[in-house]
């Protein structure tokens, strides 16, 4: 399959359960049970929603007995139908055995499950984790900012520029914590922006291409899952909720950047000036 494939092609860890078709291609639920406990002895997680889920949790925990790592559930009342699958293992004396939810699961369905006391040891997600459905499209224009090394801005109601080339500096709280994000100017340094502890922020952007050539390379995929790991890890704990508040983490504008918008907003309303006396 297509997760198959990506594992061998960027050395990522690759798991998973069984299918329904796997059960559906045998003559019974307990031939497909007891056949995939014979291959994968180890690390046994049946799927028990194809024909009935409480029976195919009474029939995997007779056949599996200390092979079964879990079960999986894949359709129905998730929360209902994992208590009854908990009593069930647990009658057997498979108290370690988890309990796997899947079935177009999102955040807020995962959370929604939580909420309800639902006994769900891990949560297998799919299209909703590699697919965009809440932002299909990518809203990233490029926009001129300099002519010639001369700082060029718009001025229109909602989709203003900043003028000239910019860094984006992060500032460091107490704890290790985002405390805000300052645009300035490319050429001022972060020297300019550390605190009274005297933290100094840091920079990032990074030029990756210059003259339509890459000048910087190209980091592992498991490089860039653990940096956006910690830079979200990193975010002050109201912006790790699920629900949209009133809070917004905003950047802030350098002394020397709100001057220039100032400077180049100027010289737009002279230039205008001029042309209407010309006309």
């Amino acid at each position: 399959t297509s997760n198959l494939e990506a594992g061998m092609r960027f050395g990522l860890p690759v798991v998973g359960t069984a299918a329904h078709m796997w059960t559906m291609a045998h003559p019974s639920e307990e031939s497909s049970f007891a056949n995939y406990v014979r291959v994968f002895p180890n690390a046994s997680i049946l799927l028990i929603d194809t024909y009935d889920t409480i029976t195919g949790a009474e029939r995997a925990a007779a056949i599996a007995r200390d092979k079964l790592k879990g079960v999986r559930l894949d359709s129905g009342d998730l929360a209902a139908l994992s208590r009854e699958v908990r009593k069930i293992l647990d009658a057997a004396g498979l108290k370690t055995a988890q309990i796997v939810a899947s079935g177009d699961l999102n955040e807020y369905k995962i959370e929604a499950l939580r909420r309800a006391g639902a006994p769900i040891d891990v949560y297998g997600v799919g299209t909703d984790l590699v697919t965009s459905l809440d932002a299909p499209s990518l809203g990233g224009v490029y926009k001129l900012v300099a002519i010639d090394g001369s700082p060029i801005a718009k001025f229109s109601e909602g989709k203003a520029t900043l003028p000239g080339a910019h860094q984006v500096f992060r500032v460091w709280g107490e704890g290790g914590t985002v405390e805000r994000d300052v645009i300035a100017l490319a050429d001022e340094s972060p020297e300019s922006f550390a605190d009274s502890a005297g933290r100094t922020p840091e920079p990032l952007l990074l030029q990756a291409f210059q003259a339509g050539r890459r000048v910087l390379a190209p980091e592992p995929l498991d490089a860039i899952r653990a940096r956006a790991k910690r830079q979200i890890d990193a975010l002050p704990a109201q912006f790790h909720g699920l629900e949209e508040g009133d809070t917004v983490f905003a950047a802030t504008l350098s002394a020397r950047l709100l001057a220039l918008i100032e400077e180049v907003r100027a010289r737009v309303a002279s230039s205008g000036a001029a042309e209407g006396e010309g006309a």
